[in-house]
C-alpha cells in the first residue's frame, strides 16, 4: 500500500522541474534595458532607431511611447515576443504623398487619423522570437521591413503608425 503514492512521485518532480526551467527561461529572457526617448525634434530616422532598439532591448514603456495610440497594443505584443533583433540597418525616410481621400500611397494597413506629414523608414534586421510566442506576422531571419510614421504638424514628434513588409 506504501508504493502507490510513489508512483506519482517521479513524475511530479519531472513536472515541477520543467515548470522551473519555463519560469528561469522566461525571467531571463524578460529582462529589459531602458533606451534614451529621442527629442520632439528627432528625425524619423532616429525614432525608427529608438524604436526598434526599444523593441530588441524589451523596453515596453519607450516602444509604446514612440507610437500613436492605435498601434500600441500591436507594440506590446512585438515587444513581449521578440527575444533579439541584430545586424539591424535603418534606412533613409521617403516622404509618402496624401491622397485626395487622405489615404496614402502606402501599402499600410492603418490609415492615420490625420492630415499630418506621413513617411516610411525601411530597415532590414535579423529576427529571433521567443520560445511560446503568439505572434506569427513574419518568420525568423533577415526581413526587410518598413515602419510608417506620422506627425501632425511641423515641429510635432514622429510617432509610427503602422508597419510592414520592406
Amino acid at each position: 500500500m506504501e508504493k502507490e503514492p510513489r508512483r506519482f512521485v517521479a513524475p511530479l518532480l519531472g513536472l515541477v522541474a520543467i515548470l522551473v526551467v519555463v519560469a528561469m527561461y522566461m525571467m531571463a529572457t524578460t529582462t529589459s534595458k531602458d533606451v534614451d526617448m529621442p527629442a520632439d525634434d528627432a528625425s524619423p530616422e532616429q525614432v525608427v532607431t529608438a524604436y526598434v532598439e526599444a523593441l530588441d532591448s524589451h523596453d515596453c514603456d519607450t516602444a509604446e511611447a514612440l507610437v500613436t495610440a492605435s498601434k500600441r497594443d500591436g507594440t506590446e505584443a512585438w515587444c513581449r515576443n521578440v527575444r533579439d533583433m541584430t545586424e539591424i540597418q535603418v534606412g533613409s525616410h521617403v516622404v509618402e504623398q496624401m491622397g485626395v481621400t487622405g489615404s496614402t500611397s502606402l501599402r499600410s494597413s492603418a490609415e492615420p487619423k490625420t492630415s499630418g506629414e506621413v513617411v516610411r523608414v525601411p530597415v532590414t534586421f535579423n529576427l529571433e522570437w521567443r520560445l511560446f510566442r503568439a505572434d506569427d506576422s513574419i518568420p525568423e531571419g533577415t526581413t526587410d521591413w518598413g515602419y510608417f510614421l506620422v506627425r501632425e504638424s511641423p515641429m510635432g514628434p514622429w510617432r509610427v503608425f503602422d508597419e510592414g513588409n520592406g
